[in-house]
């Protein structure tokens, strides 16, 4: 007779992102996971025994399925590429997303893109420790503003009342309002990083 398919990591790491994803961060618990799977919660103990393995787990996973390259790239190409699969993580898991947003990056599978990384800045010419500071500059700053798209994703928002502001104090913040695109603020971002480190080069 055969038994039940075996549960795997995977199965469960995509459990707890379709949990975010439909019902918020905070969802996602073992219980929760196990009543999604089917399963008693203790099956999950041997692939996730913590929440923060689950966070974990989830935010290797959407790196991998964001597809970051695994082999030599020029440094620009990995920016604008970790930039996008950031950006496409954040609108389309959003609420997987914010909750990982707030760890570490662990294991192999999720680090790879970033030896990569660090490996084509300093083909570029920067020192090992600029490399590092530089792929760290980028992971901050695209998440920042991932952060941004997955809050708008979830419907949060996140203008100022410029209506509670007096307009003869604030001329220039009110004269933005309607015609300011986050989009634009977001490519903005992009394009100041990459000439940051281009002139950092170039020095």
């Amino acid at each position: 007779m055969g038994g039940m398919p075996s549960l795997t990591r995977d199965q469960i790491l995509w459990a707890a992102i379709r949990i975010a994803d439909d019902e918020g961060p905070d969802a996602v618990t073992l219980r929760r996971i196990s009543s999604v799977l089917g399963v008693h919660v203790t099956s999950l103990y041997n692939h996730v025994p913590t929440r923060d393995a689950i966070t974990d787990g989830m935010l290797e996973v959407l790196l991998a399925e964001a597809k970051l390259p695994t082999h030599p790239v020029p440094w620009e190409e990995w920016v604008r590429r970790f930039f996008a699969a950031v950006s496409d993580i954040a609108t389309t898991h959003s609420g997987a997303f914010h909750a990982t947003s707030h760890r570490p990056v662990q294991g192999a599978r999720a680090t790879a893109s970033f030896e990569i990384a660090i490996a084509a800045f300093i083909q570029a010419g920067f020192s090992t420790l600029d490399a590092f500071a530089a792929v760290k500059t980028v992971v901050l700053l695209a998440g920042s503003v991932g952060q941004e798209q997955s809050q708008s994703a979830r419907g949060e928002s996140l203008e100022t009342r410029l209506a509670d502001l007096p307009a003869e104090a604030f001329p220039l913040v009110r004269s933005i309002a309607g015609t300011a695109q986050p989009e634009d603020a977001w490519a903005f971002a992009l394009e100041t990083v990459i000439a940051g480190l281009r002139a950092r080069l170039e020095a």
